[in-house]
């Protein structure tokens, strides 16, 4: 008789920080569940768990687990170890055959994600696997969003986003609020992107795609005609913030404040390096 459901199986390996107890629990009960549902776990495992060969042996060696199974009928298994940024797992997935092959939008997301989460030194060794197979970071999610997008908006580590500029990726992709990556280097959570981010006169000069808004503080609302510049859209934001400024704790105004008086004098300083005094 069964002692366990598939779902409190898959809770226990997600869970669990005892290699043994996993073993245990997989061998006693590998003979409950089926080939899908043995690669349901499978997907679990490489997932979640860092010390995992000797289970993951057990469950495609004698329990016949799919180490090309889609989770959810989508992603392959090896692109859940890929969005957990587990490299040991996607190596070991490779020696058993899965692949990194995209040939569906959707395994994207998981690459995506590792840069929005985590600093370079900890996906180093993933970022040197997928260049390995031919995987570039230039591309465009349905979301409409990009590696870059989503670095530049939710990732504290200014080196990730050297990174991706050093992989010449585009920095001038709209997202669906109309913006690019350079509309949200004042905003981002990593300091002083804007000193490796706008660098020429095509950063001051990009243009939002429609009339849009941002709201990098709450309550305060930076609302963009169709079409400025670059340069227009970072003064509507210093005047934008000055209006507001009763809204606002006092360091989470000087902190934007200041940032963006530093972005108008590098976009000044730009403009005499390339003869362009406005």
């Amino acid at each position: 008789m069964q002692e366990i459901s598939l779902y409190d199986l898959k809770r226990q390996l997600r869970t669990s920080e005892n290699p043994d107890e996993v073993i245990t629990l997989l061998r006693r009960h590998l003979h409950f569940f089926n080939r899908q549902e043995l690669s349901e776990l499978l997907c679990e495992l490489l997932e979640y768990q860092e010390i995992f060969f000797e289970a993951a042996e057990l469950l495609i060696e004698e329990g016949g687990a799919d180490i090309r199974y889609k989770k959810e009928g989508m992603i392959p298994v090896i692109f859940c170890a890929v969005g957990a940024n587990k490299p040991m797992a996607v190596e070991y997935a490779l020696k058993k055959g899965a692949t990194l092959t995209i040939d569906s939008p959707d395994y994207l997301y998981a690459i995506a994600y590792i840069f929005q989460q985590h600093r370079l030194a900890a996906i180093t060794d993933m970022l040197l696997i997928l260049i390995r197979h031919n995987i570039h970071f230039d591309f465009v999610l349905d979301s409409l969003d990009t590696p870059l997008l989503l670095a530049t908006r939710h990732n504290t580590n200014r080196e990730v986003i050297e990174f991706l500029l050093a992989e010449n990726v585009h920095k001038y992709v709209y997202d669906e609020n109309g913006l690019t990556a350079v509309h949200y280097a004042p905003f981002a959570k990593a300091p002083n992107l804007y000193k490796i981010m706008i660098t020429g006169m095509a950063d001051i000069q990009v243009k939002t795609k429609f009339a849009t808004s941002l709201e990098p503080v709450a309550e305060v609302v930076i609302k963009v005609s169709e079409h400025s510049t670059f340069e227009e859209y970072i003064y509507e934001s210093l005047n934008t913030f000055l209006v507001n400024r009763h809204r606002m704790f006092d360091d989470i105004f000087e902190k934007y404040y200041y940032r963006l008086h530093m972005i108008a004098e590098h976009i000044s300083q730009i403009r005499m390096k390339y003869g362009e005094a406005g």
